[in-house]
């Protein structure tokens, strides 16, 4: 039985991860009312923080770095802090089952391969440099690049299967998806949104810089606290939204109604499907929700007595041509406290962790662990993983994939408001597009939508 509406308010946001409960929380200061409905039983959406055995641990987002002003800005508003991801000493690559170690950010291989990886960035870095952040479905070659993949192009220049699997390590931790599933256009968009291919996969200088003291999701905590609790609700997935020339009907799951003079979608764009529009929305914004889907990812953290690849001059970093663990990353708290590792898995190899014996998957993980760091590896004090491929609010992740011929076709449907009708999360930014600071801007930009109208 649905009950009477409750009283009207400004504006409902659909969604409390960091993309909604910025929109949420940029609109209360500007002196508007707001109330928050989330399906989860928490906040944070796509970041989500925790313990394995005392240390903190980030099962979803976690880093920020350079060129990403609006997270650190919203840190320092909000008291929290930083702290410098650890990259000290030398990383380990993987190339068909043989390990060897490098510094900085391209591994060392043959130098013909070297020659190819350099190229594969430079060239799609040069792509990327045309594309407009507002519109990159508009260039005039958007149509040829959204026809084909990333994979399919790039071998003009990557004959190499070792080359092209160094990339795919990257492009499974990035996307969560495989090089030949991704759209070049959506790549290239996603490449020119972060400044740089070298931004997306660097930790020193780039967007893996940095973690949050007290988890990423601290972040979204800490504004649900300053919104007010009483204005965020948790357990109430959005099941129609009706919406008139003069405010929407929201209703959620529960039976219960909510009026306002605006929404603000800031759910997973493939997720957005899942909610019923009265009247139908119209055939773009539709089949962009439709067409999209979540990418694959699982991360998986050992727990361990001491930090011992630090004292074998080891970062912690690795990546893996070879699939299944893409990279792994020193996840020590602050100080080498809680000596901890964390492995990637995505793509292929996610989209079935699932329908592994839990045992098995964990045995896997620390025979890669072993590979990388040495014996030390196989004798965790505690393991946890999180596979978001299982998670019901989610579908998936790091981001939504775009698969060829969508965006150059539906791409004008991302930011557009419809009505009184406004959508946000990391997928529809401009800049940092699938990580916290895209998050964060999508939220700045639907408030300014709602405080306008």
């Amino acid at each position: 039985m649905v009950r009477a509406p409750m009283k009207d308010t400004d504006c409902l946001v659909v969604g409390a991860g960091v993309a909604g409960l910025t929109t949420a929380f940029e609109l209360k200061k500007r002196g508007l009312d707001v109330q928050v409905l989330e399906a989860r039983d928490r906040v944070g959406g796509r970041t989500w923080s925790g313990t394995l055995d005392g240390a903190e641990v980030d099962w979803g987002g976690e880093w920020i770095g350079n060129g990403q002003p609006r997270v650190y800005k919203l840190i320092k508003e909000l008291g929290l802090r930083t702290f410098a991801t650890y990259d000290h000493g030398d990383k380990v690559l993987e190339v068909r089952g043989k390990t060897s170690t490098y510094k900085g950010t391209i591994p060392w291989m043959a130098p013909w391969k070297l020659i190819q990886i350099q190229a594969g960035i430079w060239w799609i870095d040069a792509l990327a440099r045309n594309l407009s952040k507002e519109e990159p479905w508009a260039h005039a070659r958007a149509a040829g690049w959204d026809a084909t993949t990333l994979d399919a192009m790039r071998r003009g220049v990557m004959w190499s299967a070792d080359a092209r699997g160094v990339m795919d390590a990257a492009m499974r931790t990035i996307f969560g998806a495989e090089s030949g599933e991704l759209s070049l256009l959506h790549a290239l968009a996603y490449v020119r949104s972060a400044g740089s291919l070298n931004n997306l996969i660097a930790t020193e200088g780039g967007f893996q810089h940095d973690r949050i003291a007290g988890g990423a999701q601290a972040i979204s905590l800490a504004m649900a606290a300053s919104i007010g609790h009483d204005r965020v609700h948790l357990a109430r997935p959005v099941a129609r939204i009706a919406h008139d020339a003069t405010g929407v009907t929201v209703h959620d799951a529960t039976g219960e109604a909510w009026r306002a003079r605006r929404v603000v979608v800031a759910v997973p764009i493939a997720l957005g499907a899942r909610i019923a529009f009265e009247p139908a929305l119209p055939a773009l914004r539709t089949q962009l929700m439709e067409r999209a889907y979540m990418g694959a990812a699982v991360k998986c953290f050992a727990r361990y007595e001491k930090p011992f690849w630090r004292e074998k001059g080891l970062s912690g970093e690795a990546a893996s041509a070879d699939g299944l663990v893409s990279v792994t990353f020193d996840q020590c708290g602050e100080d080498g406290a809680t000596p901890c590792l964390l492995a990637f898995i995505g793509g292929k190899s996610a989209r079935t962790w699932h329908q592994r014996d839990p045992a098995a998957r964990k045995q896997l993980v620390l025979d890669h662990l072993t590979r990388y760091f040495g014996p030390e590896a196989q004798k965790p004090i505690a393991y946890g993983e999180a596979d978001w491929c299982t998670q019901p609010w989610s579908g998936g992740g790091p981001i939504a994939i775009f698969p060829t011929g969508t965006l150059s076709t539906h791409g004008s449907a991302m930011r557009e408001p419809i009505g009184r009708i406004h959508w946000a999360g990391t997928e529809t930014a401009r800049d940092c597009m699938g990580f916290i600071e895209g998050a964060v801007e999508s939220g700045l930009r639907a408030a300014e939508e709602v405080a306008a109208g």
